[in-house]
């Protein structure tokens, strides 16, 4: 038998309630719209794996896909081809330094396959917002004083999930992903919910497990836990 649809849910409003993360509305994943976003959104929903993934005539979509991609940090993976950029020293990694930048700089590379971004100007604001009560953090790669690569995402518990990352220079977003991981990883986090699985973030060490799978690490390192704190970081380089 096919899988049952459900109704979708709508959040944001007074009473609301974080819904149940296996009642998703079809096989992406679509469990909830709502009218905005708010860190509160961010906040109980993320506890639960349930993401706004795109903004469309000003209702926010989120979503619960069956299929999550994560990565323990201690695990993430540093391919030969990334090891001249570490022992060259000539990249620099740093900690919510320019967060507004990175955000921008994601919203602005072009990406194949799709015609603009799921950034938009809410998303944006949202973001920094977040950034501001402690909850958001960026983790920027460095060329001299350019910027040239990075990624940013949210707390939860002692889970980071990673929103979305940028380069221009071949392999300064993985630089990047490495520098978060290690960085996390020293700084008691576990856990990065990369949301969806691509190819790229298989190369780093992530793995894809079913939502079930999910729900427990999430009951484990974020429901119920305080939120790491993650404090900035001046340029340094990386260890191998």
């Amino acid at each position: 038998m096919g899988r049952s649809i459900n109704p979708l849910h709508f959040i944001g409003q007074d009473g609301w309630t974080v819904p149940d993360p296996d009642t998703a509305a079809n096989s992406e994943g679509l469990i909830a719209l709502s009218w905005d976003l708010a860190p509160d959104l961010y906040d109980r929903c993320y506890d639960k794996g349930i993401f706004p993934w795109f903004e469309q005539e000003g209702v926010v979509f989120w979503f619960s896909p069956d299929v999550r991609s994560v990565t323990p940090t201690s695990e993430v993976k540093v391919a030969k081809s990334m090891r001249p950029y570490m022992n060259k020293k000539q990249w620099r990694f740093s900690v919510n330094t320019e967060f507004e930048k990175v955000i921008e700089k994601c919203s602005e590379v072009p990406r194949p396959g799709q015609a603009g971004t799921w950034i938009s100007e809410t998303f944006q604001t949202n973001f920094l917002h977040m950034h501001q009560l402690g909850m958001a953090h960026s983790f920027e790669v460095w060329e001299s004083d350019e910027l040239i690569g990075g990624t940013f995402g949210v707390m939860t518990g002692a889970v980071f999930v990673g929103e979305s990352m940028f380069h221009t220079r071949a392999n300064a977003s993985k630089f990047a992903y490495i520098g978060m991981c290690q960085y996390l990883s020293r700084n008691g986090v576990e856990f990065i919910d990369n949301q969806l699985p691509t190819e790229h973030l298989d190369s780093l060490g992530a793995r894809n497990i079913e939502r079930d799978e999910f729900l427990k690490l999430l009951e484990v390192h974020s429901e119920g836990r305080e939120r790491v704190i993650i404090e900035a970081l001046t340029k340094t380089t990386l260890p191998l």
